[in-house]
């Protein structure tokens, strides 16, 4: 009877452990999420490809006013330890490009999250020309 509680506890353990690493991993994300906002022009996008089992990926990406891609980080894995790393490939590019080459690997976590980036970015772009147009009509 008393080798249950050894279970139980073990359990208990993990959980808390778990726990207290996916805080620190939400503490990093949002770390890394304030550190690239304070770019002074532009547009920012996340994009989250999360599964339930396997690898998941999410990107941060960060344009120019003009949609040339000035930084970008990316965090795959299937842990709680996973990190944002830099993420160089996009760098220079336009998210128009970006968008068609992603395309081309539909099932792939990061390219997925990276499409997903875009469309936030040019939704809050679409969003800024709308506000434009009503200021000056």
């Amino acid at each position: 009877m008393a080798s249950w509680w050894y279970v139980v506890l073990l359990f208990a353990g993990l959980w808390v452990l778990q726990v207290v690493f996916t805080q620190l991993q939400s503490r990093h994300y949002y770390q890394k999420l304030r550190e690239m906002q304070r770019q002074p022009n532009g547009y920012l996008g996340v994009g989250v490809n999360k599964r339930r089992f396997g690898v998941g990926a999410v990107i941060i990406l960060v344009t120019n006013v003009q949609g040339n891609v000035t930084q970008c980080a990316r965090m795959s894995g299937i842990s709680v330890f996973s990190r944002f790393r830099p993420y160089d490939e996009p760098i220079g590019k336009t998210i128009d490009s970006l968008y068609e080459s992603a395309s081309q690997h539909q099932k792939h976590p990061i390219q997925t999250a990276l499409r997903m980036a875009i469309d936030q970015i040019r939704a809050a772009q679409a969003k800024q020309h709308q506000n434009d147009q009503e200021q000056i009509g």
